[in-house]
């Protein structure tokens, strides 16, 4: 009798340390959960990127070509099919519009 009671209490003892599955369920929401609150990137502190970024925010308010011409490489590709870069950017931007698009994805964060 004494060593069923003693077998009885080892296992009582040693299966309340094991979780439920529940508990496991519990815990995996909760980490899935704090993954999902995970912080977005803070943007770039480089203050050299920042100054670009500035110069290049003003240009497209202004339309400034000359200076955004200057931020850009010669074969800048601005239209896929079909395929076109290098001189005639900014003139295709004007004929399609593209000019307000450009703010607004410059004026995101």
């Amino acid at each position: 009798m004494k060593i069923i009671a003693s077998i009885l209490l080892v296992l009582a003892i040693g299966l309340s340390g094991c979780q439920t599955l529940a508990q496991k369920q519990k815990e995996k929401k909760a980490a899935l959960s704090k993954k999902a609150e995970a912080k977005p990137r803070e943007e770039n502190t480089d203050v050299d990127f920042q100054a670009f970024v500035g110069r290049l925010r003003k240009a497209v308010a202004a339309h400034d070509v000359k200076t955004l011409s200057t931020m850009m490489t010669d074969d800048f590709g601005y239209r896929l099919n079909p395929e076109a870069s290098g001189n005639g950017v900014f003139q295709y931007w004007e004929e399609q519009g593209l000019w307000p698009e450009l703010q607004g994805i410059l004026s995101e964060k």
